[in-house]
């Protein structure tokens, strides 16, 4: 019997741990234009401390970095794993009349960065 209840108990162990774990992010396409390629890379480079949220813009020529810009902050639980409460961009597209970059996050909100003044909005 103490074996029964030892096979359910591991079981119930490794099933919550599978559970807790995401499957990696989709790829974002890059937004190509003749002055900067637009990313939105999912994993940390140097300080940042968030997964997610960034959109880069690259020379398209060196693919030196432009700039960067924090669109949003995600807020960790600390009592819950990280990688399940990342929330990552899935898309960008370009508004070339207007100079925006419209894109959305994993949570379906929507912003819009201005490319000129790199202010962002979250459209409701």
């Amino acid at each position: 019997m103490k074996t029964i209840i030892h096979a359910v108990v591991l079981i119930a162990l490794f099933s919550t741990t599978v559970m807790a774990k995401r499957a990696a992010p989709e790829e974002v396409p890059p937004v190509k234009t003749e002055q900067a390629v637009f990313s939105a890379p999912h994993f940390p480079e140097g300080e940042r401390k968030q997964n997610g949220g960034e959109v880069q813009a690259r020379d398209p020529r060196t693919n030196a970095l432009l700039w960067q810009v924090q669109v949003y902050t995600t807020k960790y639980d600390e009592g819950l794993e990280k990688d399940v409460q990342d929330v990552f961009i899935k898309t960008l597209s370009l508004d070339k009349i207007h100079n925006l970059l419209i894109l959305s996050d994993e949570k379906s909100r929507v912003f819009v960065l201005n490319l000129t003044n790199k202010k962002v909005t979250r459209i409701e």
